[in-house]
């Protein structure tokens, strides 16, 4: 089953992250342990901390291509450019249950800048991507006039 936000989806793989070290795999919350039997997630070194806590910063939008180290129960914000014109769509390619999008809306960062915020709860572990379309209008069939795309690893 495929996690579809408005539009049709396609399968893709993410390549895993490469560690220099092993860490520890941390202990599985209750009920991750009793949704997902004899699955380990995997402890985040003082690398992933550094990832995690930069993808939390609030007044820029998120780059292109941009990967979240994260993990299970945490709330994800993709930040997008707005100019105040077009509208964004979003697709995403991960298992259902790996993460879902719950909400958007637009938040002013000074003056007449603004960014459309994403917010994503992240379910379990796994690796996804999310591809954002802006188009002039709702319509999907409009030319898309920018496309931007984030990965999710949820550790």
């Amino acid at each position: 089953m495929r996690l579809i936000f408005r539009a049709a989806a396609c399968a893709l793989a993410l390549a895993a992250c490469g560690q220099n070290e092993t860490p520890k795999p941390a202990e599985a919350s209750p009920d991750m342990a009793a949704a997902h039997p004899g699955q380990e997630a995997a402890a985040m070194d003082a690398s992933m901390k550094a990832s995690d806590a930069a993808d939390d910063i609030s007044f820029q939008a998120t780059p292109d291509g941009y990967t979240f180290h994260t993990f299970p129960k945490k709330i994800e914000i993709v930040r997008l450019p707005h100019d105040g014109t077009g509208v964004w769509s979003a697709q995403g390619y991960a298992a259902a249950d790996y993460f879902r999008m719950m909400d958007s809306r637009d938040e002013p960062v000074g003056g007449p800048v603004k960014l459309h915020a994403v917010r994503f709860e992240m379910l379990a572990s796994g690796n996804g991507k999310v591809v954002f379309e802006k188009r002039a209008t709702a319509n999907p069939g409009d030319p898309v006039i920018q496309a931007l795309s984030v990965n999710f690893m949820i550790h």
